[in-house]
């Protein structure tokens, strides 16, 4: 039976974002030369305005250039402190996701277990084709005596009938392990993007805090703790929406588990399901189509929680790139 979603992938890609705080020194003594840099051009401004007479002194304003270098200085318990909001989502959904995951996990090895069933029912029944062909060459020179044979071979009809069911079926299971590699790969492609923005924000992040002590820039800082908050909800608001995802298969999975235990009694229902394009497993199918989409969102949903155009608009633009590329080639 194949996991929902793999736990051990889950904790792997929360050891790589754990892993990047011994990262964050990089461009650390680059960050305070600048800072330091920014400081005395920021106070020489300051001054020529001050003896001139066009600005009285201001204390506070002499003493933010001071609390963004020690920022910097301390940036590493910074950081730790601003994580703090996306650590508590995540500790939360992460707990209410592996219930569900438990849940799911369960309710799937009843469903496999009956389409175990379904499919060895098609393969006994749809083996018996070849020993009503091999008695149909065996007896037809029995037809030149004029026995009438259309019995056998509208029997045979029906087999064949059940051949083409066990294909559908096989597709059916090919589509399904398709449908489902998208939504795990949907799901860890969040995580992914969260380790690779949290990375650059976390390394880069004090030449942020150094510009800001200039006037002309002196909003880079907030901007990058919006961005850096933003990004660090995307595990969270992963967990919680796979929790959601989770409720819809729930369902999905129940309703099919209820037209198995109906055919597996009833021979008719059996030949009419197989036939069909049995629409529970299409529910399921949807289900996981839609719980892949809704993942790709997380993060626009980041950014109405935190005001942070950058990350959510780089995100968009780059799905608008790879869907006109996926377009071109195909």
């Amino acid at each position: 039976m194949r996991e929902i979603i793999d736990r051990e992938m889950l904790l792997l890609l929360e050891g790589l974002y754990g892993m990047l705080t011994t990262e964050l020194s990089v461009f650390l003594s680059d960050a305070q030369a600048l800072c330091a840099i920014c400081m005395l051009l920021y106070f020489a401004m300051k001054s020529y305005t001050m003896l001139s007479g066009d600005e009285r002194l201001e204390v506070m304003t002499l003493l933010r250039p001071f609390a963004l270098g020690m920022v910097i200085i301390f940036w590493p318990q910074f950081v730790e402190l601003i994580a703090v909001p996306g650590e508590i989502v995540s500790d939360r959904t992460r707990v209410l996701l592996k219930d569900r995951i438990d849940e799911i996990d369960a309710i799937q090895l009843e469903r496999y277990q009956k389409l175990a069933e379904v499919s060895r029912r098609l393969t006994e029944e749809s083996a018996e084709i070849e020993q009503f062909a091999d008695q149909g060459k065996e007896e037809d020179w029995m037809s030149t005596l004029g026995i009438d044979f259309s019995e056998v071979f509208d029997q045979i009809k029906g087999y064949y009938v059940l051949v083409m069911s066990k294909f559908r079926w096989l597709l059916m299971e090919v589509a399904e392990m398709l449908v489902l590699t998208v939504f795990q790969a949907c799901s860890y492609l969040i995580f992914f993007i969260q380790i690779i923005f949290a990375a650059i924000l976390m390394i880069l992040g004090p030449f942020s805090f150094a510009v800001s002590v200039l006037p002309a820039f002196r909003e880079s800082y907030s901007r990058w703790i919006a961005r850096y908050v933003s990004v660090s909800l995307y595990a969270g608001l992963g967990y919680l929406v796979m929790s959601l995802s989770m409720t819809l298969i729930k369902y999905a999975l129940l309703k099919e588990l209820s037209v198995l235990d109906y055919i597996l009694e009833d021979d008719l229902a059996f030949y009419a399901y197989v036939s069909s394009a049995a629409w529970a497993s299409n529910m399921y199918l949807i289900v996981l189509i839609v719980g892949a989409i809704a993942m790709l969102t997380i993060p626009v949903l980041s950014t109405w929680i935190i005001t942070s155009g950058g990350v959510g608009h780089a995100v968009s633009t780059a799905t608008r790139i790879v869907g006109r590329l996926t377009r071109y080639v195909l």
